[in-house]
């Protein structure tokens, strides 16, 4: 009879406890953060109550997400034959339906195709694809760049293979979940700070001084509510202890900049950001996502980094499309930014009249507190069967009590539009109670 090797017939509980800790030493940090985000998941996914919650807003008609809609039309959508006015869509200049960019992309689809075909490493690199990345890192200001297919693959890919392995990271407890996941496959050493809190942030930069790879991650501009990061005081101690900066900029790209370049370059820190992500869905109308940075930490992931070499590349017709984008922006990128800033300054005005309880007094995403989780659906539902939508946002993406929608107004929105809306929120604030 065969004598079983024990090493190689381990169970999973034996796999997961190492010779290290067997020994009687303590778990890492990392560890015990992985235990305690795996306990949060269980908590949120298994937890009955969470569930119960979200059948009760099914079974009530109140359950704000998966709507299918029938055509999307910039600031308006069409909803079983209903135009409805598109107070959520992150799309701020419309160019998911810009005439020029559509136009780019019938072409595209007759000379490439409908979609893609290989990744990057294999045979879909096209030069349509080296053009757009050429002229991305042109636009951003940086070395060079990465194209990957979405934005969460990008941070992925940032987190777990182009920081080293001996990083220590730490990051926002407000960035996308996106970057947590990301910290926990590392395996690296990371720490959250509250959000914003830059005395808590440079308490742990002190502490660790002297770790050889200090990474601050955060973002540009918090998509829930709209604030921006503190990227200049950022910039300070990184300068101070020697670290290196990573943002996700969703939010902050086409908007934010003189020359639309996002927040690093509102706080002007541009030069002092090593990494910066950011996804197309936002300044660009379409899908995929783009990383741009030093040559030194870029250049080695077209070879090292399995996020960008085992995925599939975005589809030409994006890359045309995102390239068209960017030569509209070349163009007119100001007259954009400044008729966004109009728009959105003359829905937070109304709203604010109100009497609403907006938590950003700046920035072009308006978050409106509400409180509760079943009247944050209310009241989304409301505005919906009168002609507007907007996101809401309730547990676990907010913290429980503080239930909001997100307001977000694009270029294509008319001021007869706004107005209709304001009306519409006037009427929800009266017939629910919030006055």
């Amino acid at each position: 009879m065969r004598e079983e090797n024990p090493a190689e017939n381990r169970s999973n509980k034996d796999r997961r406890g190492s010779d290290r800790r067997s020994a009687g030493e303590p778990k890492s940090d990392s560890e015990r953060r992985v235990g305690d985000r795996r306990k949060h998941e269980r908590r949120i996914y298994q937890n009955p109550k969470q569930l119960n919650f979200i059948r009760f807003l099914k079974e009530k008609g109140l359950y704000p997400y998966e709507k299918a809609y029938d055509q999307p039309d910039g600031p308006e959508v069409i909803f079983e034959g209903k135009n409805i006015i598109n107070l959520a869509s992150v799309d701020y200049f419309n160019f998911a339906q810009n005439s020029e960019i559509k136009k780019a992309a019938c072409a595209a689809v007759k000379k490439y195709g409908a979609g893609g075909f290989s990744s990057r490493y294999s045979m879909g690199n096209l030069r349509i694809h080296m053009d757009l990345e050429e002229k991305l890192a042109e636009f951003m200001g940086k070395e060079s760049i990465l194209i990957f297919n979405s934005g969460y693959l990008a941070n992925l890919a940032v987190i777990t293979s182009i920081m080293p392995k001996n990083a220590t990271i730490f990051l926002d407890q407000k960035c996308h979940l996106s970057i947590h996941h990301a910290c926990l496959l590392s395996g690296k050493k990371y720490h959250r700070f509250g959000n914003n809190d830059m005395a808590a942030l440079e308490r742990m930069l002190q502490a660790h001084r002297d770790d050889p790879e200090k990474w601050i991650v955060t973002l540009g501009v918090f998509s829930s509510n709209g604030i921006l990061g503190k990227l200049d005081e950022i910039a300070v101690l990184a300068r101070k202890y020697k670290a290196r900066i990573f943002i996700d900029d969703a939010h902050g790209v086409g908007v934010y900049g003189d020359r639309l370049r996002g927040a690093a370059e509102h706080f002007g820190v541009l030069d002092e950001v090593d990494l910066i992500m950011c996804p197309f869905q936002m300044a660009f109308g379409n899908i995929g996502a783009f990383l741009v940075g030093k040559r030194y930490l870029l250049q080695p992931a077209h070879t090292e980094t399995w996020p960008y070499i085992f995925t599939y590349n975005i589809p030409p017709v994006c890359a045309v499309s995102i390239r068209k984008a960017l030569e509209i922006l070349d163009r007119k990128g100001a007259s954009l930014q400044k008729k966004l800033r109009r728009n959105v300054a003359a829905l937070r005005d109304r709203l604010k009249a109100m009497g609403y309880e907006i938590l950003n007094p700046e920035g072009h995403i308006i978050p409106i507190l509400i409180g509760d989780e079943v009247l944050v659906c209310r009241f989304a539902h409301f505005l919906f069967e009168r002609g507007v939508w907007v996101q809401p946002f309730f547990y676990p993406a907010v913290p429980k009590g503080k239930a909001m929608v997100r307001v977000t107004c694009t270029i294509g929105h008319t001021f007869q539009e706004l107005e209709r809306a304001a009306g519409i929120f006037a009427e929800a604030r009266k017939n629910l109670g919030l006055e």
